[in-house]
């Protein structure tokens, strides 16, 4: 991702804090709740996500903090793997 996120990132990794980075895709307006998470050293998969999607994850990691616990966790729409998202 962006040298600018990827230095922050490596910031508050190489910390003490505990921490959760959230990678969302392209973020879209779409009412629905449907994604998939992918980690650090995984690859990143699909190019888009809802809003509604990102804020779910967001609300299970409050509610469960020790969920993706010292995580970089990539979050993004199933079968969304192309170039760009759709409304590019």
């Amino acid at each position: 991702y962006l040298p600018i996120y990827k230095k922050a990132a490596d910031t508050i990794e190489s910390s003490k804090l505990n921490y959760t980075i959230l990678r969302p895709a392209w973020l879209s307006d779409i009412n629905e709740i449907d994604y998939e998470i992918t980690h650090k050293n995984e690859p990143f998969k699909g190019t888009e996500v809802s809003r509604k999607s990102v804020a779910a994850v967001a609300v299970q990691i409050a509610k469960n903090p020790e969920l993706y616990l010292n995580d970089n966790i990539g979050i993004s729409k199933p079968n969304t793997d192309f170039s760009k998202p759709r409304w590019k």
